[in-house]
């Protein structure tokens, strides 16, 4: 997905992929050729004259790694964003962002580093997203909400307006929000109540 928003975009001659799945190079996808990043990384950037490199992984603790890594090797992870997503002017974004088809972003919501909007998913106006978190397809947030660092809102998930998520929780697909989500929760149902604890934390 993020080698086809890249490619509907036509702002990027997408040169390649590195997989960290060994078996899945020498491939190709959506015609871009696979390369196994165990070979040096940086010989492998400079054979490639790559430029920039974006970050297609929707786990948050992976995708923060990887986005390290990139920076850690001098290189910025640049900002994917369909063509077919509405941005308004009055956004904020960071950097590493990938927006997906069909999403919306609304005036005066911001942002951060290395975030994840899905397809389709709607955030209204004045929302706060924080680095590393994750938007996931045709999820809503009303407007003014805050969505903490590492957390997720799943597929089709709605958060009622002024409310915060708690970093490192877990907003369960269909969930209805009505109600600010503590740090490093599991929350389901309609209405969204507590239903277990979310144990991973990013390595570092």
């Amino acid at each position: 997905m993020t080698v086809d928003a890249l490619l509907a975009g036509d702002c990027w001659d997408v040169l390649g992929i590195l997989d960290d799945d060994s078996t899945k190079a020498g491939q190709k996808i959506l015609g871009v050729p696979v390369f196994d990043p165990a070979e040096d990384f940086s010989k492998l950037i400079k054979k490639l004259r790559v430029d920039a490199i974006a970050i297609g992984i929707g786990d948050n603790y992976a995708r923060d790694k990887k986005f390290r890594h990139v920076r850690d090797h001098g290189f910025k992870a640049v900002n994917v964003i369909h063509p077919s997503a509405h941005i308004s002017r009055f956004v904020k974004l960071g950097e590493g962002i990938t927006i997906l088809a069909g999403a919306t972003i609304n005036p005066g919501t911001v942002i951060e580093d290395n975030v994840c909007v899905n397809t389709s998913a709607s955030v209204d106006h004045d929302n706060h997203l924080e680095k590393n978190c994750h938007i996931f397809p045709n999820a809503t947030l009303t407007g003014t909400v805050r969505v903490g660092q590492f957390a997720s809102v799943g597929s089709g998930a709605v958060v009622a307006p002024n409310l915060a998520i708690g970093k490192h929780s877990y907003i369960a697909a269909g969930a209805v929000v009505v109600k600010n989500v503590p740090e490093g929760v599991i929350v389901a149902g309609v209405p969204a109540t507590e239903i277990g604890q979310q144990q991973k934390r990013p390595e570092w």
